[in-house]
């Protein structure tokens, strides 16, 4: 049985802000996902993990590497291949424009990219409304009108408009209440089995990522330091920034509670403005030695599945992550 192309590839994407000192925010970063698979970005605040999604959106011009997308070449992107990746933003406020109406927003998209009659985009505008779950008047109404979780499932509907192959979620659900952030994590669900689309989902919150995502990438200071199957990485995680994230989750459970120890991370991040040859984590890492501080540590194979970036994997025995009945909030690293 042969392996399913990836919708979405990246092989090796750097990216870097600024001319005169140069940032690099994005660090030879390789990741993909299949129709109808979801990979879950997460990390801190600055970590990198929104600018590569607008990297992979195109967006964002990238450093080095490559974009591909459905097969294609993807780094310096066609009109044409524009309609088949598309973005939903994390504020529902600001991602709509307010002078515009929910009808004219949807149809906005269709009339760049669709050769559609009038008759027709109504038509498509009803059938997306009722695809997030809104009524067919909706169309005429203003975003002011609506709540937070109504603008999202405006945002979706928009984002699917032209038929997409890949949606990429930056903190879609994030600004939400949990119990609307729940109903929108099942639209986006019922969605992708609907359309075989491919999400990337990008988040701080390791309790909704762990709900969504099938394939997990952990960032730090704009590298992947581990990757594998989301189970994997939230109950048995490799590298230790990861298992100090895991950590941090609050448990439901009290004596699960009282039996896992929380890693702490101390001391400062390096500079970005400046050279980096070792490990990224090393200022804040317990287990750091001189060779992580010199050499960049090498991609280690983990036996769940997946990969980490550490001199020091083996250097300590397998410990649990958060267990299946952990509270979904955001983390207190955050």
């Amino acid at each position: 049985m042969s392996e399913i192309a990836p919708a979405l590839s990246v092989e090796s994407v750097s990216v870097d802000f600024g001319k005169r000192k140069r940032m690099r925010a994005v660090s030879e970063v390789s990741l993909s996902v299949a129709p109808g698979r979801t990979l879950a970005i997460v990390g801190e605040s600055g970590s990198g993990k929104s600018t590569l999604a607008r990297a992979m959106a195109g967006l964002l011009p990238i450093a080095g590497g490559s974009v591909t997308l459905l097969g294609e070449d993807f780094t310096k992107p066609r009109r044409a291949q524009r309609r088949d990746i598309q973005m939903v933003f994390q504020d529902p406020y600001s991602s709509l424009d307010p002078s515009s109406s929910v009808g004219s927003s949807l149809e906005e998209p269709l009339i760049v990219h669709e050769k559609m009659s009038r008759v027709d985009r109504s038509r498509r505008i009803a059938e997306l409304l009722d695809s997030v779950g809104l009524p067919v008047d909706a169309a005429r109404r203003f975003p002011h009108e609506f709540s937070g979780g109504q603008r999202q499932r405006i945002a979706i509907a928009r984002a699917i408009a032209t038929n997409p192959k890949v949606l990429l979620l930056d903190e879609a659900v994030s600004a939400l209440d949990v119990s609307t952030q729940n109903q929108i994590l099942v639209l986006l669900n019922d969605l992708q089995v609907q359309h075989e689309l491919a999400y990337v989902f990008i988040s701080h919150d390791l309790g909704v990522v762990r709900w969504l995502g099938d394939e997990t990438a952990v960032m730090y200071m704009g590298r992947v330091v581990e990757q594998g199957p989301t189970e994997r990485v939230h109950t048995q995680p490799a590298h230790p920034y990861t298992r100090a994230l895991t950590s941090a989750m609050p448990i439901a459970d009290p004596v699960g509670r009282e039996s896992r120890k929380r890693i702490l991370i101390t001391g400062e991040p390096p500079n970005q403005f400046k050279p980096f040859t070792g490990c990224i984590f090393a200022s804040r890492c317990p287990l750091a030695t001189t060779t992580c501080t010199t050499t960049a540590p090498p991609v280690v194979p983990n036996a769940g599945g997946g990969s980490s970036r550490c001199h020091h994997i083996d250097a300590f025995p397998v410990q649990a992550g958060m267990p299946k009945h952990a509270a979904t909030v955001a983390l207190t690293t955050e």
